[in-house]
């Protein structure tokens, strides 16, 4: 009787199989990461949006920006839902005037007590929310009320692990910022965690700069 013969691969072979799939790897790694970075560019894009929009709809409801009230902070409000400890804090080279502002100015107040809590005074998070009585925080009756929470959840960061900010100093009505027109951006640093965007009070008419991904929400006039 014949012995059947050994079917197995040969050291050549696992070596070609080898150095194929080495090369392949090669070639489509730089098409894969440049997919992935895409579609967080995109993420990033539409989240600013969401956030503006909800602003905007605070805005509508309320009829105050979210900057201040009888009892609340005097301005500033810069951070908007991600973790203070994720706010980027450098400037990238070539940026625009002020850039690394986006990531130290701003009050304590958190833009969650706006957006997700109805607590814009004094106070911060659930505990002292609608206080009304006397009238603190947004009312919660009548033709100007507030009607959130307008976003889903308190704490949101950037596909890349860092927080959103706007500038929320120049929203109209706040005293900040002196006579120049400004926008008030919701904003990511970007894939490079560093602001490029201008962010001066003596810089007016900002755009969007570098990597940073953003959304205008309103103009000061």
């Amino acid at each position: 009787m014949k012995l059947k013969e050994n079917t197995g691969f040969t050291l050549i072979e696992v070596i070609v199989v080898i150095a194929v799939v080495a090369i392949l790897a090669a070639i489509l790694t730089p098409t894969i990461a440049k997919q992935i970075q895409d579609s967080r560019i995109s993420r990033a894009k539409n989240e600013t949006l969401v956030i503006g929009a909800a602003i905007s709809d605070l805005h509508k409801d309320t009829g105050w920006w979210p900057y201040t009230n009888a009892n609340g902070p005097s301005g500033g409000v810069d951070r908007i839902l991600g973790d203070r400890s994720t706010v980027p804090t450098g400037a990238a080279p070539g940026a625009g005037a002020g850039a690394k502002n986006w990531g130290i100015w701003g009050e304590t107040k958190p833009m969650y007590d706006y957006l997700y809590y109805n607590n814009p005074d004094d106070d911060t998070g659930k505990d002292g929310q609608n206080q009304v009585n006397p009238i603190q925080d947004y009312p919660i009756t009548g033709e100007f009320k507030w009607n959130g929470p307008y976003i889903k959840g308190k704490l949101l960061d950037d596909p890349w692990g860092r927080s959103y900010v706007v500038n929320a100093r120049y929203f109209p009505g706040n005293t900040r910022g002196g006579a120049n027109r400004h926008h008030v951006y919701v904003l990511s640093a970007g894939p490079d965690h560093l602001w490029s965007t201008p962010y001066s009070d003596g810089a007016p008419e900002e755009e969007i700069m570098g990597d940073d991904i953003g959304f205008r929400i309103c103009v000061r006039k």
